[in-house]
């Protein structure tokens, strides 16, 4: 089967759609590193997740900003963040939740506003971020909730 004719058979199949985006939803967010999840040993550690949550917004968000705000080197950085997949991977993931968790509640809002509130600098970069995380791109995602709301909350 080639691509054009799997989308045809997706676009007929809608309540489809939505169940595999629900059950592909379900199994990305199990395996995404969470700041709520098992609390780190390090209690530097927990302050700095801390910190990402309440500047995910922010495309200045990076581990220079990270550094600069609790005075860390770079090599104690990436310690601390090793067992969850580095600084960057961390940020990425939970940025990535975030937009997906608004547009699971809220699926009529714009994608474009949304990969800026999550701290996105482009939407190509936001897009193909999404896309390769969920299988399926922002839009995508939306149209699959607005068929048939998800069992994620």
């Amino acid at each position: 089967m080639g691509r054009e004719d799997a989308a045809m058979t997706l676009q007929h199949c809608p309540s489809l759609v939505g169940a595999l985006a629900a059950d592909l939803g379900t199994a990305a967010l199990a395996s995404l590193p969470s700041a709520s999840t098992a609390p780190p040993s390090d209690p530097r550690l927990r302050r700095i997740l801390d910190f990402i949550d309440a500047h995910l917004g922010e495309c200045e968000l990076d581990e220079r900003m990270i550094r600069d705000a609790f005075a860390l080197s770079r090599p104690t950085l990436y310690r601390l963040f090793q067992a969850l997949g580095g600084v960057a991977r961390y940020i990425r993931e939970r940025r990535l939740w975030l937009a997906h968790r608004h547009l699971d509640r809220d699926p009529c809002c714009s994608v474009t506003w949304l990969l800026y509130e999550v701290g996105f600098a482009s939407e190509r970069q936001f897009q193909r971020a999404f896309q390769a995380r969920y299988g399926m791109s922002p839009a995508q995602w939306r149209r699959a909730c607005r068929v048939q709301p998800t069992r994620l909350s």
